[in-house]
């Protein structure tokens, strides 16, 4: 077994890992978050993106933590999808077949998930912030829409690996091209 294979192999398992974990890992924070279960977070081994003091005063009920984990679970979804698209792309390179037409397209999916991505993090902080704060009193309920500088990264980078697939799909065209020619 190749370089190449063996290590594509151990990034496979790890994707398929992540795969796995992050929407056990979602499910947990959101059931545990506030409570005396909450080791992660006191530990300081996650950091949470919403500070949710700034939302409520009140300690979350179950239905705003059940309604913060569906939504948590949708953004969840778009990491699953790029992991998904990263274990089938490493697959490939398991099997040895590293420039081919099924590799160019994982790498286009993978651009195209970092757009996903971003604009389903703005829908999902203005929805956080509704959830968050609905228990309050009327007139103290929030919603806030934001676009951070890593959304502008996360879209840079998007851009980036589009152009890696553009050209790894005129590179795989070229030696089609010259595998045919006599």
């Amino acid at each position: 077994m190749s370089k190449i294979q063996k290590q594509s192999r151990r990034a496979r398992i790890f994707f398929q890992s992540l795969f796995v974990f992050t929407p056990i890992a979602v499910c947990y924070y959101w059931l545990t978050v506030e409570t005396s279960y909450d080791f992660l977070t006191s530990l300081g081994a996650i950091q949470i993106t919403h500070n949710i003091d700034s939302y409520t005063q009140l300690p979350l009920t179950l239905t705003t933590r059940i309604l913060a984990m569906i939504a948590s679970l949708f953004l969840c979804s778009i990491i699953m999808y790029a992991l998904k698209v990263l274990i089938n792309l490493f697959r490939s390179y398991e099997r040895n077949d590293i420039f081919t037409l099924d590799n160019v397209m994982s790498y286009q999916k993978l651009g195209y998930s970092l757009f996903y991505w971003v604009g389903a993090s703005v829908a999902y902080g203005t929805l956080m912030s509704l959830i968050l704060s609905f228990n309050n009193p009327p007139g103290e309920r929030m919603v806030s829409v934001g676009f951070l500088g890593v959304d502008f990264l996360t879209l840079v980078l998007g851009f980036i690996i589009l152009i890696i697939s553009w050209v790894m799909k005129e590179g795989y065209i070229l030696a089609a091209e010259n595998s045919h020619t006599i």
